[in-house]
């Protein structure tokens, strides 16, 4: 029942605004954006803090902003309340985010700090983001809508640098070659400390985002799992777009679970998928645990094990429980793309 109430008011949240507020009253709540610089290089991070006063009970809200999508890139939007947030809504120029408390309390008072918008200058040149408007809604879900109207301007410098191209860790391990020809197809990279750690299993959020770039699947940033929150910034967008693809699904209870080692069962399943394969009945499967292969996987295990992209491992076993390493993952997109 919780889970049903917050979803119904996320929903209310993301329907066509009311009239907005037109309240000149001194204490009407006021609403402000600041960036913590104003200068930066191409490739740089700013972050935008959203702050309001004079609020009554901010129980939920939504709030809209106009931003230059070819100058800078939404890296990450975080609510300072607790609660559940929707993931942003980027449509043209205009960047929506929502945001809700859950259960029998009162909205926040007095002066807030809402949140935060972390952005990536793409390039050289000057670029404004503003707020232009703020819904909100108290605990007993009255709503009401403000013109807000506040702007940010930053401007960045030079030109953003290449990924890097190297790792301190792959020096003559095996998928070096193959790493590297995966880092000029813009397909993978590496950790913040310089390295790739090839032989670490992969997760579901990085193999998803692998596939993602590889496939180079349209823009997507709409998605409504129940661990939203937990989906790393960097990989939200890559997710959502192997969703909106019909490669990879969540679970029964609604959640993505990305930091959960993928398996070699779903990495068959998404590759097919990816291939748009034929889904077999899975009756060519000849490997010595066949039956441990789950049904819902059996028939794109074929497929691409048909096609070659997949194999199975020693002793004719295809260990469909067992994850893949960094490594393996990224020779094993490679193959799919010479598949095609």
């Amino acid at each position: 029942m919780k889970r049903k109430i917050v979803l119904m008011l996320l929903v209310s949240l993301v329907s066509p605004y009311m009239m907005l507020s037109s309240s000149l009253a001194a204490d009407a709540p006021e609403f402000l954006i600041t960036a913590d610089k104003q200068s930066l290089k191409a490739g740089e991070t700013v972050t935008m803090t959203l702050s309001g006063k004079n609020l009554k009970d901010l129980y939920a809200y939504e709030a809209k902003f106009d931003y230059d999508p070819a100058k800078l890139e939404l890296q990450e939007s975080e609510s300072k309340m607790k609660g559940f947030s929707v993931f942003p809504i980027k449509k043209d120029r205009e960047i929506t985010v929502a945001h809700t408390k859950i259960g029998s309390v009162e909205g926040e008072k007095g002066d807030v700090q809402i949140g935060t918008l972390t952005f990536k200058a793409k390039g050289a040149g000057s670029s404004e983001v503003k707020w232009t408007a703020m819904k909100v809604v108290d605990h007993n879900l009255k709503s009401e809508t403000y013109e807000v109207n506040q702007s940010v301007s930053v401007s960045a410098s030079g030109t953003a640098e290449p990924p890097q191209l190297s790792f301190t860790d792959i020096k003559g391990h095996w998928a070096e070659e193959k790493i590297m020809e995966a880092v000029g197809k813009g397909m993978i990279e590496g950790f913040p400390d310089g390295t790739f750690r090839p032989n670490d299993s992969i997760t579901r959020a990085q193999f998803s985002a692998i596939l993602a770039r590889a496939l180079k699947l349209q823009e997507e940033e709409n998605m409504a799992f129940a661990d939203l929150d937990k989906i790393p910034a960097w990989a939200k967008s890559e997710i959502a777009k192997a969703v909106k693809a019909g490669i990879i699904q969540g679970y029964e209870d609604n959640t993505f679970r990305s930091d959960r080692n993928i398996t070699r069962s779903e990495i068959a399943v998404m590759v097919a998928r990816g291939l748009n394969l034929e889904e077999g009945d899975g009756s060519g499967l000849t490997f010595a645990d066949t039956g441990k292969i789950p049904a819902w996987a059996k028939g794109y295990v074929e497929a691409a094990v048909e096609k070659g992209v997949i194999q199975g491992r020693g002793n004719n076993m295809f260990v469909p429980g067992a994850s893949a390493t960094r490594a393996e993952a990224t020779v094993l997109v490679l193959r799919m793309l010479e598949s095609k």
